[in-house]
C-alpha cells in the first residue's frame, strides 16, 4: 500500500511539473541512445530507461534504441534496468537540447529487485501488448529442457498454443492452422520451421536474441497471416573477444562460434543430429537426419549507420531404400539490412532478403509416386519509427514480395499435377501510439495489402489495440482487427499431414481472411508473479480444403485452377485463457491453462477441426534446490483431439486386376476423439567449472512414465488364405507347432475367418526415451 502512494505521489508530482514547466516553456529537452551488454556489446531489447524520481520512461526497441522527449531542462538521473543486469544510474544535464547516451549494463545473477520493478512498471504502463510473450535466451534456458533448450516446445506450454500432434513442433494458436503464423527471422519469412519427431524446431537457442510471440491483435507492421506472428531476431556476436559454446548428447551435436569484426561482430551456430550414425545396425535404426545452421554479422560504419548479414540453412533428410521411400525438405534465408538513425526521433530499418523452402517425397523410385514442392519469396522492405513526443509514437514503412510457387507430383513418369506460380505480394503501413492520458493507450493502424495474383488487387487491413492502465500492476487489454493471406497450405480432413505444401490464390478462389476481437486483464504482483486471464473470437474464411472426389481410374489431376482440386471452406474460433507465472526465485516456471472451441464449415456442413482439443492444462517450472543442481519438469494435459472413424469397409474389385483392394468408409468428419493426451518431461542439471570454462551436466527423461499418447488410429483388413496371422494373436510359445519361430498354414490362429474384418491399431510415437548431453562454454 505504501509502495501504491509512493508511485501515486510521483504521478502527482509529474504532472504539476509538467504544467510548470509548460508555462514557463522550458520543458523541451530530449535523450536518446543505445543500451548495449557489456561483456559483448549486443543491443538490448526491452531494457527499461526512466528518469529517477519521476514516471518519465520507456523501454528500447529492436535495435536497442531509446527515446525520452519533453524533459525538463537542468541535471536529471538517467536508470536503466533490465532483468539479469546491474543497474545503471548516469547523471545527465538536459538544456533544451537532445542528449545522446549510451549505457551498456553488466551481467549478475537472475533477481528482481525494487529498481527492476519500478523500471517495468513504467515500461507496462506505455506499451499495448495484449497476447504478447517475449523470451530472450536467458529465460528459455532457464526453463525446463528436453535433450537442449528449444523455443517452439516452450511456446507449446503457452496457453493458446497447441500442437498438430506430438510428432510435431508446429504450432496451433488460437485454433489457426500452422500455416497462419507468421514467422520471421530477421525480418525473413521462414516457411515450416520444424523437424520430424517433435523434439526440435529449426532455431538453435544460442544463436537467439530474443523471440517475440504475438498470439492475436498484431497491429498493422505484420501482414500476410491470419492468426499470430513469431518474430525472432539472431544474436549480434560478440563484439568485444572470442566466444565459443557446444554441447553433444545421445541425439545431437551443436556448437556456437563468435567473436569480434571490423567495428562489429560475426556469430555461426550448427547441429546435427546422428540417428542415422549411432542406431545404425541396431533394431532401433532410423535412416534420418537434420542439420541446422545459423549466421550473423554486422560492421557498424558509423555510431548511426549498421550493415548486417543474417543466413539460415536447414534441411531433413529420410531414406528407407527397402521401401523406395526418399523425403527431405528444408529452409534456406539470406537478409542484407542497414539500419539507420535519421535523427535523434527517426531511426528506420531497411532489408532486402531472399528466402526458400523445399519439400521432395518419394515412393517406388524413379517410376513411382513423386512430389516436389519449391517457394521462392525474394522480399525487400523498409521500416521506420519516428517519437513524436512523449505521448506520440509514428510507425509507418512498406513491403514487396516476389513469390514464386512450383508444385509438381508424378507417378510412372507421367505428370499427374503441376501448379507454376509467380505472385507478387506487396504492403505499406502506418501504426500510431497515442497517449491522449495517464490511464490510456490507443494503437490505430492501417496495411494496404496488394496481391497481384487475383482479379481483385488491394486488400485494406484495419488494426486497433487499446490499452487501460487500472493501477500501475493492473491493465485491461484489447484488440481488434481483420487480416488477410494470399498463401496457403491445403488443409486434409482425413489424413493428416507430415509435410505441407504451400499454394498461391489464384482467381478461382478469394484470399484467406480474418477478423479477431481480444480482451484480457493482467496483473503483476509483487516483485516476482504475473497473473493474466485473456478471451478471444475469430472468424476465418476461404481456406483451402482438399476433398479427393476422384474414381480410382483416375490418372491425371486438374491444374489448371485451384478450385479444380481444393475447395474453400470457413471457420471460427474461441477460447479463454489463463497464465500464473513465478518469474524469480529458486523456484520458477508457470501454470497455462486454455479453454478452446474450433469449428470448420465445409459444404454446408460444420465440425470440429483436426486440431481442436477442448482443454490443455500444461505446468511448467524450474527448481534450483542447490548452487550447482537445477531440476526441470514439465507436465502436459490436454483433451482428446477430433478425427474421423472408420465405420466399415467395401471391397473393390477391378476389370484385369485379380487383387482385391479394401477401401475404407469414413464417418462423420471428426466426430471421435483421441484419448487424453499427457505427458511428463523432466531434465536434471548439474552446472560445474573447470578452469575458467563453464560445464553443464544433463540427464533427460522424455515421457518419463512411459505414457502411450495415441498418434492416429490407423485401419487395415487382413486375408484368411495368405498364410499369415494379420490379426496378431499367434504366439510363438503357444502355436508354433514346427518350431520354425513364425506362423504357418494349418497353425492356430493363422488364416482365421476374423482375419478379414477391419482392424483399428493405435500408433504411438514416444515411449519413455532417457538422454545424457553435456555443453560447455569458454
Amino acid at each position: 500500500m505504501k509502495k501504491q502512494n509512493t508511485i501515486n505521489h510521483l504521478k502527482n508530482r509529474k504532472i504539476t511539473i509538467l504544467l510548470l514547466f509548460a508555462i514557463s516553456g522550458v520543458y523541451a529537452g530530449r535523450v536518446t541512445g543505445f543500451i548495449t551488454d557489456s561483456h559483448s556489446g549486443e543491443a538490448l531489447i526491452g531494457a527499461n530507461v526512466y528518469i529517477k524520481t519521476t514516471s518519465m520512461g520507456t523501454a528500447t526497441d529492436i535495435n536497442g534504441y531509446y527515446v525520452i522527449n519533453d524533459m525538463p531542462n537542468g541535471d536529471q538521473v538517467l536508470v536503466v534496468s533490465y532483468l539479469g543486469y546491474e543497474i545503471s544510474e548516469q547523471s545527465i544535464s538536459i538544456n533544451g537540447n537532445t542528449g545522446f547516451t549510451n549505457v551498456s549494463l553488466e551481467k549478475k545473477a537472475i533477481e528482481l529487485d525494487a529498481v527492476i520493478v519500478s523500471g517495468e512498471q513504467i515500461s507496462r504502463q506505455i506499451a499495448v501488448e495484449p497476447s504478447r510473450v517475449s523470451l530472450s535466451p536467458r529465460e528459455l534456458k532457464s526453463l525446463p529442457s528436453i535433450v537442449e533448450p528449444d523455443l517452439f516446445r516452450t511456446i507449446q506450454a503457452m496457453p493458446g498454443v497447441l500442437t498438430p500432434s506430438e510428432f510435431s513442433t508446429g504450432l496451433i494458436i488460437r485454433g489457426g492452422n500452422t500455416d497462419q503464423n507468421l514467422i520471421l527471422v530477421d525480418g525473413i519469412t521462414v516457411y515450416n520451421p520444424s523437424h520430424l519427431g517433435g523434439v526440435f524446431s529449426n532455431f538453435i537457442i544460442d544463436a537467439v536474441k530474443e523471440a517475440d510471440l504475438i498470439k492475436g491483435g498484431f497491429n498493422a507492421e505484420y501482414g500476410g497471416r491470419l492468426s499470430a506472428v513469431l518474430n525472432i531476431l539472431s544474436r549480434e556476436g560478440n563484439r568485444k573477444h572470442f566466444d565459443a559454446k557446444a554441447s553433444i548428447s545421445l541425439l545431437a551435436a551443436q556448437t556456437t562460434l563468435e567473436g569480434p569484426s571490423y567495428n562489429g561482430a560475426w556469430l555461426i551456430s550448427a547441429r546435427r543430429t546422428y540417428f542415422d550414425k549411432v542406431l545404425k545396425g541396431t533394431p532401433y535404426y532410423i535412416p534420418y537426419y537434420f542439420y541446422d545452421m545459423q549466421g550473423h554479422v554486422f560492421t557498424d560504419l558509423t555510431p548511426k549507420d549498421r550493415v548486417s548479414f543474417s543466413f539460415s540453412t536447414g534441411l531433413d533428410d529420410l531414406i528407407f531404400d527397402d521401401l523406395g521411400l526418399e523425403a527431405n525438405w528444408g529452409n534456406k534465408t539470406y537478409s542484407l539490412a542497414y539500419r539507420r538513425v535519421f535523427s535523434d526521433r527517426l531511426i528506420g530499418n531497411i532489408l532486402a532478403a531472399s528466402s526458400e523452402f523445399s519439400t521432395k517425397f518419394g515412393l517406388g523410385g524413379s517410376s513411382g509416386v513423386n512430389s516436389t514442392n519449391v517457394i521462392g519469396d525474394a522480399t525487400s522492405s523498409a521500416d521506420f519509427t519516428f517519437f513524436q513526443g512523449s505521448d506520440i509514437t509514428i510507425k509507418f514503412g512498406g513491403q514487396f514480395k516476389a513469390l514464386r510457387f512450383d508444385y509438381l507430383s508424378e507417378f510412372n513418369d507421367s505428370i499427374l499435377f503441376r501448379i507454376e506460380e509467380n505472385p507478387v505480394e506487396a504492403a505499406s503501413y502506418i501504426k500510431f501510439k497515442w497517449i491522449p492520458t495517464p490511464r490510456i493507450i490507443i494503437e490505430p493502424g492501417f496495411r494496404l495489402n496488394y496481391y497481384s495474383g487475383h482479379n481483385t488487387k488491394y486488400y485494406p487491413d484495419f488494426r486497433l489495440g487499446l490499452k487501460y492502465i487500472l493501477t500501475t500492476d493492473r491493465f485491461i487489454n484489447a484488440a481488434i482487427g481483420n487480416y488477410h493471406q494470399f498463401i496457403e497450405t491445403v488443409q486434409d480432413d482425413y489424413n493428416p499431414t507430415i509435410l505441407d505444401s504451400w499454394f498461391a490464390v489464384d482467381n478461382s478462389v478469394d484470399p484467406a481472411s480474418a477478423v479477431q476481437y481480444i480482451i484480457g486483464y493482467e496483473e503483476y504482483i509483487g516483485n516476482r508473479w504475473r497473473f493474466q486471464v485473456e478471451g478471444y473470437y475469430k472468424t476465418l474464411e476461404n481456406m483451402l480444403t482438399f476433398e479427393d472426389v476422384r474414381a480410382t481410374t483416375d490418372a491425371e489431376v486438374s491444374d489448371d485452377k485451384l478450385s479444380d482440386t481444393f475447395i474453400p471452406s470457413d471457420g471460427y474460433a474461441y477460447g479463454f485463457e489463463t497464465f500464473i507465472q513465478k518469474k524469480s526465485g529458486k523456484l520458477t516456471g508457470w501454470i497455462a491453462y486454455t479453454w478452446s472451441v474450433s469449428r470448420k464449415q465445409f459444404k454446408e456442413t460444420e465440425y470440429f477441426t483436426n486440431w481442436d482439443r477442448r482443454h490443455a492444462f500444461n505446468i511448467i517450472g524450474s527448481w534450483r534446490f542447490k548452487s550447482k543442481w537445477e531440476l526441470n519438469g514439465r507436465w502436459s494435459w490436454q483433451s482428446g483431439q477430433a478425427y474421423t472413424p472408420i465405420l466399415g469397409y467395401y471391397v473393390e474389385n477391378l476389370p484385369l486386376d485379380p487383387t482385391p483392394r479394401y477401401r475404407t468408409i469414413p464417418g462423420i468428419r471428426n466426430s471421435g476423439r483421441y484419448p487424453d493426451y499427457h505427458r511428463l518431461d523432466m531434465s536434471l542439471i548439474r552446472h560445474f567449472k573447470i578452469g575458467s570454462t563453464k560445464f553443464d551436466l544433463s540427464f533427460q527423461v522424455i515421457n518419463a512414465y512411459n505414457r502411450n499418447n495415441i498418434f492416429r488410429y490407423v485401419y487395415s483388413v487382413g486375408n484368411t488364405m495368405n498364410g499369415l496371422d494379420d490379426d496378431g494373436d499367434w504366439i510363438e510359445d503357444e502355436h508354433d507347432t514346427n518350431g520354425n519361430g513364425h506362423p504357418d498354414v494349418g497353425e492356430t490362429n493363422v488364416d482365421e475367418e476374423d482375419e478379414s474384418i477391419l482392424r483399428r491399431e493405435d500408433i504411438s510415437i514416444f515411449p519413455l526415451i532417457p538422454s545424457i548431453g553435456i555443453s560447455f562454454e569458454l
